[in-house]
């Protein structure tokens, strides 16, 4: 059994502690069990340094960066993402996930994904489009387009899957040779929870995803009633307990 390292999402430590004091966040993500920390893309362009440091006092990689794909919306864009992808080759982050949410005439923003993730695939780094639930409004032809016709590769979310009224092991199944990149997180209703305290049925979700043996899963929570590290640490313990890594 090919056995995934676990990352989080440093969102849910809010953004504004993030930048403040990503110290504390890695000592905390470190303490709650984690190997690696996905952060927003910014962090690195503007505290690289001191994200590195960060890393290593902590031994945790920055496994992965989430940037708007409307970022990338311009002339210079090859210099741009080329500025972030020496960036991450230097942090050793090997994704880059990408999102736009709902836009009119979405295949221009296929066309600039697919156009980014050739340069990024000629960097070691592997760019992968982050879904949230409004990408479901007709069924699956977003997904069928983006992943077929432009060959951009997914970041799974399952919960805003599971939100989307969209079967996820059903998703999981059609788009297996495609996701490259998981968030693991819960819901109940409008709220984000920690995993094994909401509604999405993560058991048999989670076997599935364990299938396509991909090197790391990623728990994300977008925000939390409790303190952060409790709540990591919650989660952390459900994916142990579940499966014993």
């Amino acid at each position: 059994m090919a056995i995934p390292k676990i990352a989080i999402q440093a969102r849910l430590w809010g953004l504004d502690r993030v930048e403040r004091e990503p110290e504390s966040v890695f000592d905390e993500v470190h303490r709650a069990g984690y190997d690696g920390i996905e952060c927003r893309s910014k962090m690195l362009i503007e505290q690289e340094e001191r994200l590195l440091h960060c890393a290593s006092a902590n031994s945790i990689s920055i496994i992965a960066l989430h940037a708007n794909l409307k970022s990338f919306d311009t002339e210079d864009r090859r210099q741009v993402l080329g500025d972030l992808l020496e960036r991450m080759n230097r942090a050793g982050s090997k994704y880059l996930l990408v999102s736009m949410g709902r836009m009119p005439e979405y295949r221009k923003w296929f066309e600039l994904a697919s156009e980014l993730s050739e340069y990024c695939s000629q960097a070691q780094v592997r760019l992968c489009y982050h879904n949230h639930a409004g990408e479901f409004e007709n069924g699956y032809r977003f997904f069928d387009e983006l992943t077929r016709t432009y060959n951009v590769d997914l970041a799974a979310d399952l919960a805003w899957v599971y939100r989307a009224g969209t079967n996820v092991e059903e998703f999981i199944e059609r788009y297996a040779a495609h996701i490259k990149y998981v968030h693991l997180k819960d819901t109940a209703g409008e709220q984000w929870k920690e995993l094994g305290e909401g509604e999405v049925p993560l058991s048999p979700i989670l076997q599935r995803v364990l299938a396509l043996k991909l090197p790391w899963w990623t728990v994300e929570q977008d925000s939390t009633d409790r303190a952060p590290a409790v709540s990591a640490i919650m989660s952390r313990k459900y994916v142990s307990d579940q499966f014993g890594f």
